[in-house]
């Protein structure tokens, strides 16, 4: 028989993965770009946002950092954007990643799909008070667990709710809601963590933060959504934009 745990004893505590998350699917743990397929719809920067000069120099202290430019992976600025809603990722294929019943098709296939769904609903978005431009605004400053970046959402307390259906009607279109669905936190990412940060070294980013994030310009707009694929984290090629007026 089991004897009860006493007011002294504690929970054993729980092992980190040897890896931040990305590195071993996304990433070598030597920092090598791997193959990742899949697609999603997203916004890239344009190239006049008012964001890029801080995430630049944000990109270039990290790069020039002597520690930190050793634990991360940093991303090409042409990749840099903002995921609306994530598709699907071929090596990802839990059933609540992906459509009831249809995780075991071919990703081309299930790509085929959601272009064609994802084509009627870009007919419907200005109709529905969806379509761009989306107004959006920096919301924090983001070295958690997995990267480095920005978390953003809407300029106004309207424009996040509208940010949040039009999630919604991406989700309906494409037949699923990931576990994350309502609390999923928009964001730019601008490096991946190749090794989990120690004390110091969070103490190094706080450094980096303090001195480059205050310069990020706060409000930016966005485009029209964009259907994509990717076969890794450098680039993420659009399918066609969605909207009446888009190609």
């Amino acid at each position: 028989m089991a004897l009860p745990v006493t007011a002294t004893e504690t929970a054993p505590v729980p092992q980190r993965p040897m890896y931040p998350e990305g590195v071993l699917t996304k990433f070598s743990p030597e920092g090598v770009v791997l193959r990742f397929p899949g697609n999603t719809t997203l916004c890239h920067l344009p190239a006049d946002c008012p964001l890029l000069p801080g995430l630049r120099d944000l990109y270039s202290a990290l790069a020039a950092h002597p520690v930190l430019s050793k634990k991360v992976h940093l991303l090409p600025p042409a990749s840099w954007h903002m995921t609306v809603f994530d598709g699907v990722r071929d090596s990802e294929r839990e059933p609540v990643l992906w459509p009831e019943g249809k995780h075991e098709l071919p990703l081309a296939e299930m790509t085929s799909e959601f272009a064609g769904r994802l084509r009627e609903l870009g007919q419907q978005l200005e109709a529905e008070g969806l379509a761009p431009p989306y107004r959006m605004r920096v919301r924090n400053f983001d070295g958690a667990l997995i990267g480095i970046g920005i978390e953003v959402e809407g300029a106004t307390a309207d424009e996040e709710r509208r940010m949040r259906r039009l999630r919604d009607r991406l989700a309906d279109a494409m037949g699923f809601r990931a576990p994350n669905h309502e609390t999923y936190q928009f964001h730019l990412s601008v490096a991946y963590l190749m090794r989990h940060l120690e004390p110091d070294d969070r103490a190094a980013l706080d450094e980096v933060r303090d001195q480059h994030f205050p310069s990020i310009q706060r409000e930016f707009t966005l485009g029209d959504v964009e259907f994509c694929t990717f076969e890794d984290m450098y680039s993420f090629p659009r399918v066609f934009y969605l909207g009446k007026n888009s190609q």
